[in-house]
Formats: C-alpha cells, structure tokens, sequence
C-alpha cells in the first residue's frame, strides 16, 4: 500500500498516476493524497523517479489507531533502524492537523531508553519538512522520515521512499538555451504531459512536439528515457536553441537520441512530416500556440473571442492534415483558457474541430473519481495569479468506421 502526495493541480496528479499505474486499486483519494494497491514498490519508484506531479510517496508499514498510536509505531520502527550512529529523523502529517514539532519530540523521548543509538529530530517547525531539508538530512538513505496519514476513516504510519527532486528539474530547466521573451512549459508539467501518453511501450516509442519552443516536452521526453524524439517549430531562431539545448542533454548525459528538429508551419503538418517518422506509435506532446499574451488589466470578453478566432484556423488545418495522413499516435494538447475577472472562459472553438476531424476525446480519469474533468473531458493547470492557463485533452484518431460519430 502506497500513498502518493499530490501537486497543487491534484486531478492532473491523479491522472498521471491513473495513467502510468493501470492495474492500480485506488482505495482512497482527495486534494491532497491518493491511497494506491496492487502495485510494487519497485514499479512504484522506478516511475516515480520522471513524475512531474507527485511531490513524494510514502510506503504504508502499518495501520493506526490515532495519532497517539502513530508514535508508538513510529518509536519502535525507529529503535530498528539498522544504524549505531546517531539518526536524523523527521514527521510529517497528512489528513489530520497536528504540531510535528512537538509530536516528534515526544516521539525522541519515548527513545531515550534505546542503548545502541541517540536520535536527533530534523522538523524546527510544527509542519513537514520540505524536499531540501528531505534532501540534506540524507533522509532517504536511513527512510526515517515518518508519516501519520488520515484518510476517510483509516489511518496509517508509512515511510517516505521517494521525494520530487526539484533541484534536478531547475537543473535541467537552467540547461537550455533560454530566451525569455519566450513563454517557457514548466519541466515538471512537461513529464506530466509525456505520462498522459501511458507506459512507454512498442506503442508509444516516440514523441513529437509540433510546437517545440526552447525544446522543453522534447529534454524532459529524453530524460524519461524515449530514444527517438522529434521536434518542429515555425520560428528558425527556436529550432536552431531546441538543437542546440538538445545536443548539449545528449552530450552531458552520454545518451544516443534518434529524430530530429526542423523548422515547420504546424497548419501544414502533412507537408513536412519526415519520412521516418512512424505515425502510428510516435505521441505528440505539446503545449501549442496559446494566443497573444493578456494580462489582468488587458483580458476582454471582445479579446478573448478574437484570440479563439484566429487560433481556431491554425488548429483546423492542423487536424484536418492529421485526419489526412491517418495519424494514430496518442495526442496530448495543451489549449489556453483565460480568467476573465474571476470567471474561466474557455476555447470552445476547439470542440467542433475535433469533432469534424474524427478526433475522440478520451477521459483522462477514471469514472468512480468523485474529482471529476470539465465537461470537455479535459483538465486544467493554471498558476496561481496567471490569466491564461493550459486545458490539456488527450485525443485518439477514430477509426475510419466510426467518423462522423458526436462524442
């Protein structure tokens, strides 16, 4: 029994763990935590490992009572640990509020009569430690940070066996050859995107980013261990830093990368498709054109539709040229929906383009989830203040049989 702690967007975390754990028991579910079984910790921190929605996961060990219950599990698992030196602990609470602080004091009293070792708490504060501190307490190595969570009516103790590590991800972000009078797709949405795709399998051996930028979808595709990965973008000068970016990856990294990244107006992708490339098991990945930037003070109902307007035609010729080639790769897509003074105005050009083009579009979370999508069966990411946001969708050509069918 594993618990995986969720992003701020927890519907998309939770479709990224619906996605990449298929044969998962969902035994509970909110905002903040989601309670999974029949999967392995193995598979569990293999995959974990290039998920940009969970911000960590911890390994149930035993069920509780309460939180007095919690310590005395937490006390006796840590006189086990298998070091004689003195050992860095931290706690952590999910589901019910308590002061860490003083919880794992109590906790560090309860061990005073253990002989072999002394024990030293990490929290300062009475709520969880961050990644950093996670990170440079080398809590990973002893699996002594100790979690209380509380979910519907159960509660358990686990262990944390894996954290996000978001140095990593700034890393590689800092990496590239940046332009910043260029929206940038943040890295850990990007891995969230490729999961949405599904296991990397015969079926999804490649991805290809239409509207590749700086080459972010393209870096983090790589990172996650796809060997072929195409990129285009209409802008010479983006093509030429997406090259670039993705040679340097390649090279720091030691990896051999297939593909390639060519200049190319997404509204005619027929005519620019490489030869090589396999249209039934290459993904496209992206976060296409999302119109004009407009801010709080600019953002217009007669702004909105103009914007919807002249992004429909782009995106129309683009599905009409898929439809005509016979794409059959997965599609994940980001679109822009805005806030327009605290209403979410969405881009429903899209819906009657996918349609007429024979495009359905799939859920991207299972039908018991009381955390339900938009209507579109899309979901949402917005940073908190940002007018614009991405509604993402993943598509699938219908076979030929079923076109003209409404969804």
């Amino acid at each position: 029994m594993f618990v995986f702690i969720l992003g701020r967007e927890f519907r998309l975390s939770l479709a990224e763990i619906y996605s990449l754990f298929p044969g998962a028991v969902f035994s509970g579910a909110n905002e903040q935590i989601a309670l999974i079984t029949n999967v392995s910790e193995k598979e569990v921190c293999a995959r974990f490992a290039h998920m940009g929605g969970i911000i960590k996961v911890i390994k149930i060990l035993d069920e509780v009572k309460d939180v007095p219950d919690f310590m005395t599990v937490a006390k006796n698992y840590l006189e086990r640990v298998d070091r004689t030196n003195k050992v860095p602990f931290a706690v952590a609470g999910y589901g019910e509020k308590f002061d860490n602080f003083a919880t794992g004091l109590r906790i560090k009293k309860f061990l005073k009569s253990c002989e072999d070792k002394s024990f030293r708490l990490v929290n300062k504060e009475p709520k969880n430690i961050n990644s950093a501190v996670y990170k440079k307490e080398h809590l990973a190595e002893s699996h002594t940070e100790l979690n209380y969570v509380k979910i519907g009516k159960s509660s358990y103790m686990g262990i944390t066996i894996a954290y996000q590590d978001v140095d990593a991800y700034a890393a590689r972000d800092m990496d590239k050859t940046r332009d910043m009078g260029v929206g940038m797709l943040p890295p850990k949405l990007a891995q969230t995107l490729i999961n949405l795709v599904g296991i990397q399998s015969n079926d999804h051996s490649a991805i290809y980013d239409p509207f590749c930028g700086l080459g972010t979808v393209l870096i983090e595709a790589a990172h996650m261990g796809y060997d072929t990965v195409y990129g285009s973008d209409l802008s010479s000068a983006m093509v030429v830093a997406a090259n670039k970016s993705m040679g340097e990856f390649a090279i720091k990294n030691d990896i051999d990368l297939d593909g390639c990244i060519f200049e190319s107006d997404a509204s005619k992708i027929a005519a620019t498709i490489p030869e090589k490339m396999n249209i039934k098991t290459t993904s496209i990945v992206s976060e296409w054109y999302l119109g004009d930037v407009l801010g709080a003070k600019t953002v217009a109902p007669d702004k909105i539709t103009e914007q919807c307007r002249k992004l429909a035609r782009i995106y129309d010729s683009m599905f009409r040229d898929l439809r005509t080639i016979g794409w059959r790769g997965t599609i994940i897509l980001c679109f822009p929906f805005w806030d327009n003074r605290g209403k979410d105005v969405f881009f429903e050009d899209i819906i009657p383009i996918i349609d007429r083009y024979g495009f359905e579009r799939k859920e991207l979370l299972w039908e018991n989830i009381p955390f339900r999508t938009t209507p579109h069966w899309s979901l949402l990411y917005r940073r908190p203040g940002q007018t614009v946001g991405r509604e993402i969708y993943k598509l699938q050509l219908l076979p030929k049989g079923e076109l003209g069918l409404k969804l």
